[in-house]
């Protein structure tokens, strides 16, 4: 069993008078996490301060221990012997570069137990990305205070402190339920899934009733949230702006068309950042708006140059997870450098943002496509290469998968795929390549 998930379910359904005291329990305090949270937000501030040579010398060290330690998964010792690479030929910062740069398909073409590594208290974790191919990799508990101590030095650029109320919109399926307090983060989730008419009178009274500070989520979700409560419910957005002080952006890119509506409806400020599922790279918006300082202290971070497309490739490497690590790992984004210094990365701005998509259902609701595609756990991320979605009419979404092994006896789609809550016909198709755009990109919606 994995003991994570499990805990994490136990506080997330947490009564709110006890989620209330548990968020005035400073991290540095609790149990199992303080003491690593103590020490990042530490290494955080001092490696601000920090002369370039001395940050590379810290780099180094850590790519260092996580390659020592990807050295002994079958995936990485055989990557190094056909490229004729032994561990102690990295002996400074620059020769990280002559290490091989891996891909997402790299790692799926090989087995998830010969790419990951025995680790106490890994459990599994999956990602779609972007471009809608799949992907399965362990993560372990090390990771948590870290995630967390970064996460906060972001959201504290605009005075979030971890007891502040947040509601958020994210993927999480909340079944029939439009509006649901979360104990574990101390917030009220919002169904994106659902019309905001079917529970607006329990948006109110929550509303009414409680300091929300931030608005936390999805971009294209939280935009979309504004304009219909600007439709019907312009007394939640009143009630909202007498205690909102922020609006914190992940998953997608904080385009203008979703940012722009967020701080006029709200009258806030926004901050966005740049990280993935794979835990290799966070990089935020420290100082200007569009452009993502990577936090060196999260996971090497760095760009080469892509003579294809005529942009620069982002790749990075984990520094806290042995169970399943990325050294030099190709994110698959299109960015472009706007600061190095002696070799490092310090600045740099997404050349393609990733949009928030949407398919409609029969009520003419908009669902996000991050939600329903990357916010769910869904099983046929195991069996799928590349998953996309197709819409001809509202009410009804066709689901494309390319799937890289044989169905297994007996499946059926929707004990592999959830759709609970989702008002809208649903169909499956299997399809031998993905879907691609005229510049050869695997898209996340077809167009026909």
């Amino acid at each position: 069993m994995e003991v994570i998930p499990m805990i994490k379910r136990l506080f997330q359904n947490m009564p709110e008078p006890m989620g209330e005291l548990w968020a005035r329990v400073p991290y540095e305090n609790r149990p199992c996490l303080g003491k690593k949270y103590r020490e990042m937000k530490q290494e955080i501030n001092a490696f601000e301060e920090m002369p370039t040579n001395k940050k590379k010398q810290i780099i180094f060290t850590r790519f260092r221990k996580s390659l020592k330690e990807a050295m002994g998964i079958p995936f990485y010792r055989d990557l190094y012997k056909r490229n004729d690479i032994r561990p102690e030929d990295i002996r400074c910062f620059e020769d990280i570069r002559n290490l091989p740069v891996i891909t997402k398909e790299m790692l799926k073409e090989c087995p998830l137990e010969n790419r990951s590594g025995p680790s106490k208290g890994r459990y599994m974790a999956n990602t779609g990305g972007s471009s809608g191919s799949t992907l399965s990799f362990y993560i372990t508990p090390e990771h948590i205070p870290v995630e967390w101590a970064h996460m906060h030095a972001i959201w504290g650029r605009l005075g979030y402190k971890p007891s502040d109320l947040k509601i958020s919109f994210s993927g999480r399926n909340l079944g029939a339920d439009g509006i649901r307090y979360d104990g574990l983060r101390h917030q009220y989730s919002i169904n994106i899934y659902k019309n905001i008419e079917s529970y607006v009178e329990d948006l109110r009274t929550v509303v009414a009733r409680k300091k929300i500070r931030f608005l936390h989520g999805y971009p294209s979700a939280i935009a979309e949230f504004g304009q219909k409560c600007k439709e019907i419910a312009p007394d939640v957005i009143s009630m909202l702006k007498t205690h909102l002080k922020g609006a914190l952006l992940g998953s997608e890119y904080p385009a203008e068309i979703y940012r722009s509506p967020i701080e006029e409806i709200f009258e806030i400020p926004t901050v966005s950042w740049y990280g993935h599922t794979e835990r290799a790279i966070l990089a935020w918006e420290k100082n200007n708006k569009f452009e993502y300082e990577p936090f060196q202290t999260y996971g090497y971070c760095e760009v080469l140059p892509d003579s294809e497309t005529g942009g620069w490739r982002l790749i990075g490497t984990t520094y806290f997870n042995a169970a399943s690590p990325f050294i030099r790992y190709d994110t698959g984004d299109d960015v472009e450098p706007i600061e190095i210094e002696e070799g490092l990365l310090k600045k740099f701005a997404i050349r393609k943002g990733r949009l928030g998509d949407f398919v409609l259902d029969r009520k003419g609701t908009r669902i996000s496509l991050t939600a329903l595609i990357f916010g769910r756990h869904h099983r046929l991320f195991n069996i799928a290469r590349f998953i996309q979605v197709k819409q001809r009419e509202k009410g009804e979404m066709t689901v494309l998968a390319t799937i890289s092994e044989e169905l297994p006896k007996g499946f059926v789609f929707f004990e592999w795929f959830d759709v609970t809550g989702l008002d809208m016909e649903i169909h499956f198709e299997i399809i031998d390549e993905p879907i691609r755009s005229p510049s050869g990109k695997v898209v996340l919606k077809v167009n026909e």
